[in-house]
Protein backbone atom coordinates (compact mmCIF):
# COMPACT_ATOMS: atom_id res chain seq x y z
CA UNK A 1 0.00 0.00 0.00
CA UNK A 2 0.99 3.69 -1.04
CA UNK A 3 3.24 5.64 1.58
CA UNK A 4 1.14 8.81 2.80
CA UNK A 5 2.75 11.85 0.92
CA UNK A 6 1.50 15.39 1.01
CA UNK A 7 0.06 14.55 -3.03
CA UNK A 8 -2.02 12.25 -1.74
CA UNK A 9 -4.84 15.19 -0.30
CA UNK A 10 -4.21 18.99 0.32
CA UNK A 11 -4.81 18.17 4.45
CA UNK A 12 -2.11 16.03 4.14
CA UNK A 13 0.35 18.94 4.72
CA UNK A 14 4.01 18.25 7.12
CA UNK A 15 2.74 19.11 10.46
CA UNK A 16 0.53 16.26 9.73
CA UNK A 17 2.29 13.85 8.58
CA UNK A 18 5.10 13.88 11.43
CA UNK A 19 2.30 13.83 13.66
CA UNK A 20 0.63 10.69 11.92
CA UNK A 21 4.63 8.86 11.20
CA UNK A 22 4.93 9.53 15.21
CA UNK A 23 2.32 7.19 15.63
CA UNK A 24 3.53 4.89 13.37
CA UNK A 25 0.83 5.67 10.81
CA UNK A 26 3.00 5.23 7.48
CA UNK A 27 0.52 4.16 5.07
CA UNK A 28 -2.80 4.52 2.92
CA UNK A 29 -3.44 1.16 4.71
CA UNK A 30 -2.59 2.12 8.37
CA UNK A 31 -4.55 5.50 7.99
CA UNK A 32 -7.45 3.41 6.71
CA UNK A 33 -7.41 0.86 9.63
CA UNK A 34 -6.77 3.76 12.02
CA UNK A 35 -9.86 4.59 14.14
CA UNK A 36 -11.05 8.32 12.64
CA UNK A 37 -11.52 9.66 16.64
CA UNK A 38 -7.69 8.36 17.09
CA UNK A 39 -6.17 10.25 14.08
CA UNK A 40 -8.58 13.33 15.21
CA UNK A 41 -6.83 13.29 18.38
CA UNK A 42 -3.14 12.92 16.75
CA UNK A 43 -3.45 15.31 13.83
CA UNK A 44 -6.23 17.64 15.68
CA UNK A 45 -7.86 18.17 12.33
CA UNK A 46 -11.94 18.13 12.60
CA UNK A 47 -13.65 14.56 12.15
CA UNK A 48 -15.45 15.60 8.78
CA UNK A 49 -12.14 16.36 7.74
CA UNK A 50 -10.57 13.12 8.91
CA UNK A 51 -13.57 11.23 7.12
CA UNK A 52 -13.15 13.03 4.06
CA UNK A 53 -9.42 12.54 3.86
CA UNK A 54 -10.62 8.31 4.27
CA UNK A 55 -12.88 9.02 1.67
CA UNK A 56 -10.67 10.40 -0.46
CA UNK A 57 -8.05 7.37 0.29
CA UNK A 58 -10.20 4.59 -0.07
CA UNK A 59 -11.72 5.58 -3.49
CA UNK A 60 -8.18 6.10 -4.85
CA UNK A 61 -6.45 3.36 -3.79
CA UNK A 62 -8.98 0.64 -3.43
CA UNK A 63 -7.97 -2.46 -5.01
CA UNK A 64 -9.13 -3.08 -9.03
CA UNK A 65 -11.18 -6.55 -9.91
CA UNK A 66 -9.36 -8.16 -12.48
CA UNK A 67 -9.91 -11.73 -13.99
CA UNK A 68 -7.23 -13.93 -14.32
CA UNK A 69 -6.96 -14.33 -17.79
CA UNK A 70 -5.79 -10.48 -18.07
CA UNK A 71 -3.57 -10.74 -15.11
CA UNK A 72 -1.62 -13.47 -16.65
CA UNK A 73 -1.63 -12.29 -20.13
CA UNK A 74 0.06 -9.00 -18.59
CA UNK A 75 2.41 -10.89 -16.54
CA UNK A 76 3.74 -12.93 -19.94
CA UNK A 77 4.07 -9.71 -21.91
CA UNK A 78 5.46 -7.49 -19.72
CA UNK A 79 8.09 -10.25 -17.88
CA UNK A 80 11.42 -10.61 -18.78
CA UNK A 81 14.72 -12.54 -18.92
CA UNK A 82 18.10 -10.68 -18.64
CA UNK A 83 21.78 -12.05 -18.20
CA UNK A 84 23.39 -11.34 -15.88
CA UNK A 85 26.64 -10.85 -18.13
CA UNK A 86 28.43 -13.54 -16.57
CA UNK A 87 27.91 -16.48 -18.65
CA UNK A 88 28.49 -18.88 -15.99
CA UNK A 89 26.15 -17.46 -13.57
CA UNK A 90 23.70 -17.53 -16.13
CA UNK A 91 24.27 -20.88 -16.77
CA UNK A 92 22.92 -21.76 -13.38
CA UNK A 93 20.23 -19.47 -13.48
CA UNK A 94 18.80 -20.49 -16.74
CA UNK A 95 19.37 -17.68 -18.24
CA UNK A 96 19.56 -14.91 -16.29
CA UNK A 97 17.21 -12.79 -13.67
CA UNK A 98 13.86 -13.32 -14.33
CA UNK A 99 11.39 -10.06 -13.42
CA UNK A 100 9.09 -10.90 -10.92
CA UNK A 101 11.64 -12.07 -8.55
CA UNK A 102 13.74 -11.22 -5.66
CA UNK A 103 17.06 -12.72 -5.37
CA UNK A 104 19.44 -13.25 -2.85
CA UNK A 105 23.07 -13.05 -2.64
CA UNK A 106 24.58 -13.66 0.92
CA UNK A 107 28.16 -14.55 1.74
CA UNK A 108 31.10 -14.28 4.64
CA UNK A 109 32.34 -10.57 4.84
CA UNK A 110 34.73 -9.97 2.03
CA UNK A 111 33.31 -13.12 0.38
CA UNK A 112 33.07 -10.90 -3.35
CA UNK A 113 29.25 -9.78 -2.75
CA UNK A 114 29.89 -6.02 -3.64
CA UNK A 115 32.15 -6.91 -6.15
CA UNK A 116 29.45 -9.27 -7.96
CA UNK A 117 26.85 -6.56 -7.43
CA UNK A 118 29.21 -4.22 -8.97
CA UNK A 119 29.64 -6.77 -11.74
CA UNK A 120 25.84 -6.58 -12.04
CA UNK A 121 25.23 -3.05 -12.30
CA UNK A 122 27.95 -2.78 -15.08
CA UNK A 123 26.82 -5.55 -17.33
CA UNK A 124 23.08 -4.84 -17.17
CA UNK A 125 23.72 -0.95 -17.65
CA UNK A 126 25.96 -1.94 -20.72
CA UNK A 127 24.08 -4.25 -22.28
CA UNK A 128 20.61 -2.18 -22.30
CA UNK A 129 19.53 1.05 -22.29
CA UNK A 130 17.52 0.65 -19.22
CA UNK A 131 18.51 2.43 -15.73
CA UNK A 132 19.60 0.21 -12.97
CA UNK A 133 19.01 1.52 -9.28
CA UNK A 134 21.71 0.54 -6.64
CA UNK A 135 20.70 1.24 -2.75
CA UNK A 136 23.75 1.67 -0.65
CA UNK A 137 23.22 1.00 2.94
CA UNK A 138 27.09 1.08 3.95
CA UNK A 139 28.16 4.30 2.62
CA UNK A 140 30.72 1.94 0.28
CA UNK A 141 29.61 2.60 -3.20
CA UNK A 142 32.42 4.57 -5.43
CA UNK A 143 31.78 6.05 -8.50
CA UNK A 144 35.67 5.53 -9.22
CA UNK A 145 35.10 2.10 -7.91
CA UNK A 146 32.92 1.42 -10.96
CA UNK A 147 34.56 3.53 -13.55
CA UNK A 148 37.49 1.59 -12.63
CA UNK A 149 35.78 -1.54 -13.12
CA UNK A 150 34.58 0.05 -16.62
CA UNK A 151 38.49 0.89 -17.80
CA UNK A 152 39.81 -2.67 -16.69
CA UNK A 153 37.11 -3.91 -19.33
CA UNK A 154 38.21 -1.99 -22.34
CA UNK A 155 34.59 0.18 -22.14
CA UNK A 156 35.26 3.21 -24.49
CA UNK A 157 34.71 6.79 -22.81
CA UNK A 158 31.69 7.53 -24.21
CA UNK A 159 29.76 4.35 -23.60
CA UNK A 160 31.12 4.83 -20.01
CA UNK A 161 29.55 7.83 -19.77
CA UNK A 162 26.27 6.16 -21.29
CA UNK A 163 26.48 3.85 -18.93
CA UNK A 164 27.34 6.04 -15.38
CA UNK A 165 24.39 8.01 -16.57
CA UNK A 166 22.21 5.07 -16.18
CA UNK A 167 23.12 3.75 -13.05
CA UNK A 168 21.04 5.46 -10.04
CA UNK A 169 22.49 5.46 -6.66
CA UNK A 170 20.59 6.08 -3.55
CA UNK A 171 22.80 6.06 -0.05
CA UNK A 172 20.40 5.27 2.98
CA UNK A 173 21.12 5.36 6.56
CA UNK A 174 18.09 3.78 8.57
CA UNK A 175 15.37 1.47 7.35
CA UNK A 176 12.82 4.16 6.97
CA UNK A 177 15.10 5.81 4.46
CA UNK A 178 15.07 2.37 2.60
CA UNK A 179 11.54 2.09 2.89
CA UNK A 180 10.83 5.77 1.55
CA UNK A 181 13.31 4.88 -1.36
CA UNK A 182 11.36 1.90 -2.51
CA UNK A 183 8.34 3.95 -2.43
CA UNK A 184 10.00 6.96 -4.40
CA UNK A 185 11.18 3.81 -6.73
CA UNK A 186 7.48 2.61 -6.90
CA UNK A 187 6.35 6.45 -7.96
CA UNK A 188 9.24 6.84 -10.88
CA UNK A 189 7.66 3.61 -12.16
CA UNK A 190 4.32 4.75 -12.23
CA UNK A 191 5.06 7.82 -13.47
CA UNK A 192 6.94 6.06 -16.04
CA UNK A 193 9.73 8.59 -15.27
CA UNK A 194 12.67 6.07 -15.56
CA UNK A 195 12.69 2.48 -16.99
CA UNK A 196 14.06 -0.13 -14.91
CA UNK A 197 14.65 -3.58 -14.53
CA UNK A 198 16.82 -4.43 -11.77
CA UNK A 199 17.52 -3.15 -8.19
CA UNK A 200 19.59 -3.47 -6.15
CA UNK A 201 19.82 -2.99 -1.98
CA UNK A 202 23.27 -3.70 -0.81
CA UNK A 203 23.20 -4.55 2.30
CA UNK A 204 19.91 -5.05 4.41
CA UNK A 205 21.40 -6.08 7.79
CA UNK A 206 23.06 -2.99 8.86
CA UNK A 207 19.91 -0.92 9.06
CA UNK A 208 18.79 -3.61 11.14
CA UNK A 209 21.25 -4.39 13.76
CA UNK A 210 20.26 -1.25 15.80
CA UNK A 211 16.36 -2.32 16.36
CA UNK A 212 16.30 -4.15 19.50
CA UNK A 213 12.63 -4.59 19.57
CA UNK A 214 11.14 -7.31 18.02
CA UNK A 215 7.82 -6.39 17.13
CA UNK A 216 9.37 -3.64 15.53
CA UNK A 217 12.23 -5.05 13.60
CA UNK A 218 9.69 -7.53 12.26
CA UNK A 219 6.59 -4.49 11.39
CA UNK A 220 8.94 -2.44 9.62
CA UNK A 221 10.52 -5.82 7.58
CA UNK A 222 6.79 -6.61 6.59
CA UNK A 223 6.38 -2.79 5.20
CA UNK A 224 9.93 -3.75 3.04
CA UNK A 225 9.09 -7.00 2.05
CA UNK A 226 5.54 -5.48 0.71
CA UNK A 227 7.03 -2.94 -1.28
CA UNK A 228 9.71 -5.39 -2.93
CA UNK A 229 6.67 -7.52 -4.05
CA UNK A 230 5.12 -4.41 -5.32
CA UNK A 231 8.04 -3.63 -7.15
CA UNK A 232 8.78 -7.18 -8.62
CA UNK A 233 4.85 -8.25 -9.57
CA UNK A 234 3.88 -5.23 -10.77
CA UNK A 235 6.38 -2.86 -12.28
CA UNK A 236 8.41 -6.34 -13.33
CA UNK A 237 11.99 -5.91 -11.61
CA UNK A 238 14.28 -7.82 -10.27
CA UNK A 239 15.51 -6.98 -6.97
CA UNK A 240 18.39 -8.47 -5.66
CA UNK A 241 19.49 -8.02 -2.08
CA UNK A 242 22.99 -8.57 -0.05
CA UNK A 243 22.68 -10.45 3.11
CA UNK A 244 25.47 -11.87 5.42
CA UNK A 245 26.50 -14.99 7.17
CA UNK A 246 26.99 -15.27 10.57
CA UNK A 247 29.44 -17.69 11.58
CA UNK A 248 29.96 -19.89 14.25
CA UNK A 249 32.98 -22.16 14.77
CA UNK A 250 32.62 -26.24 15.76
CA UNK A 251 36.79 -25.81 16.09
CA UNK A 252 39.51 -23.74 14.63
CA UNK A 253 39.28 -25.45 11.27
CA UNK A 254 37.87 -23.54 8.56
CA UNK A 255 35.62 -26.76 7.38
CA UNK A 256 33.89 -26.10 10.16
CA UNK A 257 32.76 -23.49 9.81
CA UNK A 258 28.43 -22.95 9.45
CA UNK A 259 26.46 -20.00 8.60
CA UNK A 260 23.46 -18.29 9.26
CA UNK A 261 20.84 -15.89 7.49
CA UNK A 262 20.78 -12.33 8.60
CA UNK A 263 17.71 -11.00 9.38
CA UNK A 264 15.60 -14.01 10.87
CA UNK A 265 13.57 -16.42 10.28
CA UNK A 266 10.78 -14.29 8.40
CA UNK A 267 13.27 -13.29 5.98
CA UNK A 268 14.71 -16.64 5.39
CA UNK A 269 11.33 -17.15 2.83
CA UNK A 270 11.05 -14.09 1.61
CA UNK A 271 13.80 -14.47 -1.12
CA UNK A 272 12.88 -16.36 -4.36
CA UNK A 273 16.22 -17.99 -4.88
CA UNK A 274 19.09 -17.07 -2.47
CA UNK A 275 23.18 -17.67 -3.98
CA UNK A 276 25.43 -18.57 -1.77
CA UNK A 277 29.16 -16.74 -2.61
CA UNK A 278 32.01 -18.43 -0.94
CA UNK A 279 35.44 -17.18 -1.58
CA UNK A 280 38.56 -20.03 -1.95
CA UNK A 281 41.22 -19.60 0.19
CA UNK A 282 44.21 -17.47 -0.78
CA UNK A 283 42.84 -17.03 -4.69
CA UNK A 284 40.92 -14.62 -6.53
CA UNK A 285 38.20 -17.14 -7.58
CA UNK A 286 34.81 -17.83 -5.43
CA UNK A 287 31.85 -20.47 -5.52
CA UNK A 288 28.25 -19.40 -6.27
CA UNK A 289 25.86 -21.87 -5.35
CA UNK A 290 21.70 -21.83 -5.72
CA UNK A 291 21.01 -22.29 -1.75
CA UNK A 292 17.78 -22.13 -2.12
CA UNK A 293 15.15 -21.55 -4.92
CA UNK A 294 11.42 -22.17 -5.90
CA UNK A 295 11.98 -22.07 -9.78
CA UNK A 296 16.03 -23.65 -10.49
CA UNK A 297 17.26 -26.53 -9.45
CA UNK A 298 19.14 -26.29 -5.77
CA UNK A 299 22.78 -27.38 -5.41
CA UNK A 300 23.37 -26.15 -9.03
CA UNK A 301 26.65 -24.17 -8.46
CA UNK A 302 29.69 -22.01 -10.49
CA UNK A 303 33.17 -21.07 -10.07
CA UNK A 304 34.09 -17.30 -11.45
CA UNK A 305 36.79 -15.32 -10.98
CA UNK A 306 37.30 -11.68 -9.22
CA UNK A 307 39.48 -9.56 -11.36
CA UNK A 308 39.44 -6.05 -11.86
CA UNK A 309 37.40 -6.09 -14.77
CA UNK A 310 34.80 -7.48 -11.99
CA UNK A 311 33.29 -10.87 -11.99
CA UNK A 312 34.06 -13.33 -14.79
Amino acid sequence: MSRLNPQMHPLLNSPVLEALLAKNIYTVLNFIETEIKHIVAITNLQYKEVLGIRKHLINKYAAVTRDGVSYYNEIITKSALFSTGIKRLDSILQGGFLTGNIYEICGLPASGKTQLNLTLVRNVAQNSILNVYYIDTKNDFSGRKLKAVLDASKTDEEHVKQIMSQILVKKVDTVHDLINTLYEIKNLLYTKTIKLRLIIIDSLPPLFYSISDFSKRYGLITTMVNVMHVLAKEFHTAIVVTNVLTTSYENTSTEDISGKIGLGKYWYNVPNTRLTIKKFENSSECSIIIAKSNRLLEGAQCNVKITDAGII
